[in-house]
């Protein structure tokens, strides 16, 4: 049997879920059975980290963000590549290759990664990108979501059950195993953020837009302070955001006009996630909505206990006092009550902890993920 040529399709403006969720499928492919590329619409650091990994990048840079020139330049490329699957992520990506690739028998798969509720928080811009997807859906043969959550949505907009996989994204644990390495990583990491060794150190990973609620974590964590005011200085936690985004300057403008500037740490955009985890004691989600939550598996991997918002597909791997803390989306003075419980129980945490490895072990794999979504290559072929 001949190779599956299978090409990816991104905009790949951004490094997020999405990016890494194709970047981990891409290089877990069996390379006797799958020939794979992926088509980005810009040339950014996502394209950058394809090449470094050996992946056949195809960039379509040259256009506008709408230019229509865009849809016969895809159509080129898939008369080009010949692909046996095209496989498409993010709605612009879904908009252009569903219409490129008509009449052209291709099987078309789309992973949806989210909401686009909470994705565009603007009427007119929701409104636009429901049309461009729901408008296009014809042309598309099946759909995979990564959380149980994402496939109740699809389905109370009509898509048929049997259109639908759930597959969850999986994860590259061995980064985050590297335990010889946790002690050297958290030294050398609070040493560049100027946090002492000794403290405890709260930490998130996302990106500074609005869906993940990081003011409503701010006010959390200045409600915390408040609540240890009568305790030891040196006994104060730390809060770290390691990401960026266009809610960044309003992210810093909050924490000095709370007066956190002496425990709050912007690290800005990094790559080295796992070492970053390391160096935390407890991991903070305030998402108020999320399709699954890459970077909870990533911290329960890394034995960093965590604390989320009980949303969307984070409800299929945070679960109350078994694998991590759970509160309700925006209620602050849950979270701060739930952050202080994770500070002051070293059992607590111990135990989260362990549980929570064992869960994503079980079943957050890029191994099992690879594998489901190349069954359902070749159930759609035959």
């Amino acid at each position: 049997m001949s190779k599956l040529r299978v090409l990816h399709v991104i905009g790949g403006g951004e490094f997020g879920g999405a990016e890494q969720h194709i970047l981990n499928l891409a290089s877990t492919f069996p390379a006797d059975e799958v020939e794979v590329a992926v088509v980005c619409f810009y040339d950014a650091l996502f394209a950058g980290e394809l090449k470094k990994a050996g992946i056949q990048v195809i960039t379509l840079d040259q256009f506008g963000r709408f230019d229509l020139r865009l849809l016969l330049a895809l159509r080129r490329t898939f008369q080009t590549f010949r692909p046996t699957i095209i496989h498409t992520h993010g709605i612009k990506a879904n908009f252009f290759s569903r219409l490129a690739s008509r009449a052209m028998q291709i099987p078309l798969v789309t992973t949806v990664h989210s909401s686009l509720r909470y994705d565009y928080a603007g009427a007119l811009a929701y409104v636009i990108v429901s049309l461009m997807e729901r408008g296009t859906r014809l042309w598309n043969r099946h759909y995979i979501a990564i959380s149980k959550a994402i496939a109740d949505i699809l389905r109370k907009q009509g898509v048929p059950d049997e259109q639908i996989s759930v597959i969850y994204n999986g994860t590259d644990l061995s980064p985050y195993r590297q335990n010889q390495l946790r002690e050297s990583d958290r030294s050398l990491l609070r040493a560049e953020w100027e946090i002492p060794q000794d403290a405890f150190l709260f930490g998130t990973a996302a990106r500074f837009v609005p869906v993940k609620g990081l003011p409503l974590m701010i006010d959390a964590f200045a409600r915390l302070l408040r609540e240890q005011s009568g305790d030891a200085k040196d006994s104060l936690p730390y809060l770290v955001l390691i990401g960026d985004g266009p809610e960044r300057t309003l992210l810093e403008n909050k924490v000095r006009e709370l007066g956190l500037e002496e425990r709050v740490r912007f690290a800005g955009f990094r790559q080295d996630i796992p070492a970053c985890l390391h160096a935390c004691d407890a991991f903070v989600h305030s998402s108020l909505y999320e399709g699954l939550g890459y970077t909870l598996i990533e911290a329960m991997a890394s034995e960093v206990p965590v604390v989320a918002s009980h949303v969307g597909g984070v409800k299929e791997v945070v679960f109350h006092e078994q694998t991590g803390l759970v509160v309700q989306p925006g209620d602050t003075a849950a979270l701060a009550r739930e952050m202080n419980r994770l500070q002051q129980s070293e059992e607590l945490r111990s135990r989260l902890a362990k549980n929570a490895l064992e869960h994503v072990e079980d079943t957050f794999t890029i191994e099992q993920m690879t594998r489901h979504i190349l069954d359902l290559y070749k159930k759609l072929l035959s």
